[in-house]
């Protein structure tokens, strides 16, 4: 990761006069870019870009790009890892009988199961919550929306017409909610773009900050409707650290529901916007190049595999890279035509690869992590990546650590994930963002929660929530869970 952020600064100043370099916000962005404040960094270089020179313009798409492809890629971890554990603490919540039983769970498990693609049992839940007539009127419409989500997913389009039908669209909360329930059903005739955009009308104003339940819905339409500017905007206003619900169990405990499907909303937000990015940063033959190696990621993470091969195919041509990336890119190639049927070629591929010397532990390292993308075996890389971090010393082999504990993480060997993603960490700042890449810190409190080491995991989502405050969500499941497990009668907060 370091050597690619060196081999982009290198890029990016070439292009910017001596004379202010050091104060170019493109240089300004890839400072906090290197740092991973990826929200800050695409904040201030979005705010910049009209004050750039014409010249300027393909660095800065090229650098946006970049900001906005790790954050996706981020919160792609971060939805995976709270899916798990939200699922855990949701269905602990949902065991409990009589007073101590929560009213809100069912509403949040149930819309966790149909996130996970089971409507079956998601009815089971979202019925029950829904016929209570002494929930608030805002919740129990989220419940009828997603449970007309589940009917049109079994095909009983009639059934779940009728419940939509029977709720109170006047509500911009619940307008949004409808809106994501239609995109998220395919049903673009209902017209959920039009719906968004009239929930969002109608919180115009000064101080007016839209809820987390809003968030979620309008969320759902713009990252995956080509609109991925109203959908960043709408971030900049919200507080993602906010929960969907509060429910008070007693004078000393409170639980906090939150919505898992925001993450993923929000890892495809950021997709959306880094392809847009870098699109154009490729219309500047200054950049092209450099664009064309990331774009190829992008395209390739979107699902788009034909427009992947084809700028990939691009970048391993030019003679003017580093072999070292054009190598990388060729890795990613394979993982293209491995998807493409072609899984004899792909992995013969990385074989070749994983052979060649000297040896580049970064270079084992990317073909791992396309081995646990695409969720495959990959027997003979992870043996020579085994030995070579045996063997080898220092932070040069790092990357490669962390890739080997996230490929055995994929297989759910945790006992084998742990120490080699710990290898992979800095030793003197272990939870630091500015130090460590944040999708590894996510991996590694993955693997500790599957271990029970819930005080390690706990602090690596605290760290990480001082820059993503989205990760609350994770932390609150994580504490609600230790709680229940050694029987803490009190209130779950996390400071």
């Amino acid at each position: 990761m370091k050597r690619v952020i060196l081999f982009l600064s290198f890029v990016f100043l070439l292009h910017i006069p001596a004379t202010y370099a050091a104060d170019d916000p493109v240089a300004k962005a890839m400072k906090l870019y290197e740092k991973r404040h990826y929200a800050d960094a695409a904040a201030a270089l979005r705010a910049d870009l009209p004050s750039l020179d014409q010249g300027r313009q393909g660095a800065a798409q090229l650098t946006l790009g970049m900001i906005y492809l790790r954050n996706a890629e981020l919160h792609r971890a971060l939805y995976q890892a709270s899916l798990a554990l939200q699922q855990d603490y949701l269905q602990k919540l949902a065991s409990a009988r009589g007073r101590n039983r929560s009213r809100y769970v069912d509403l949040y498990l149930g819309e966790l199961l149909l996130e996970s693609g089971k409507p079956e049992p998601a009815l089971n839940y979202l019925e029950k919550f829904a016929a209570d007539e002494s929930i608030d009127p805002r919740s129990r419409a989220a419940a009828k929306a997603a449970a007309g989500s589940c009917y049109a997913l079994q095909k009983n389009s009639a059934r779940a017409d009728e419940i939509w039908a029977g709720i109170d669209k006047n509500d911009p909360e619940t307008k949004a909610v409808l809106a994501g329930a239609f995109k998220r059903s395919g049903l673009m005739d209902r017209n959920p773009g039009t719906l968004a955009d009239e929930s969002v009308a109608e919180l115009k104003g000064p101080g007016r900050v839209p809820s987390m339940r809003q968030v979620k819905g309008l969320l759902t339409v713009y990252a995956s409707t080509g609109q991925a500017d109203k959908g960043l905007e709408l971030v900049l206003r919200a507080d993602l650290k906010g929960f969907s619900h509060r429910e008070s169990m007693s004078r000393t405990k409170v639980l906090s529901f939150y919505s898992v499907s925001l993450l993923n909303d929000l890892a495809q937000l950021y997709l959306q916007a880094a392809v847009a990015a870098l699109e154009k940063a490729g219309a500047d033959a200054k950049v092209r190049e450099t664009a064309g190696y990331y774009l190829g990621e992008a395209y390739a993470l979107a699902g788009n595999i034909d427009q992947s091969i084809k700028v990939t195919a691009g970048f391993i041509s030019s003679s003017s890279m580093p072999q070292q990336y054009r190598d990388r890119a060729t890795v990613r190639q394979a993982a293209n035509q491995y998807q493409k049927g072609r899984q004899f070629d792909a992995i013969g591929t990385w074989d070749d690869l994983s052979k060649k010397q000297p040896e580049d532990p970064d270079l084992l390292a990317e073909i791992l992590l396309s081995c646990g993308r695409l969720r495959i075996d990959c027997p003979t890389v992870a043996q020579r990546s085994a030995v070579a971090v045996e063997a080898g010393e220092g932070k040069r082999y790092a990357g490669l650590n962390i890739a080997l504990g996230r490929y055995y993480q994929g297989k759910k060997n945790y006992t084998k994930a742990v120490p080699l993603l710990e290898a992979g960490r800095d030793k003197g700042n272990k939870n630091k963002i500015a130090s460590n890449d944040p999708v590894m810190l996510v991996s590694l409190a993955d693997a500790y929660y599957r271990t029970k080491k819930f005080s390690e995991a706990l602090e690596i989502y605290f760290e990480m929530s001082k820059q993503f405050p989205q990760v609350r969500q994770l932390q609150e499941a994580l504490q609600g869970i230790y709680a229940m497990e050694h029987k803490s009668a009190g209130d779950v907060k996390i400071n």
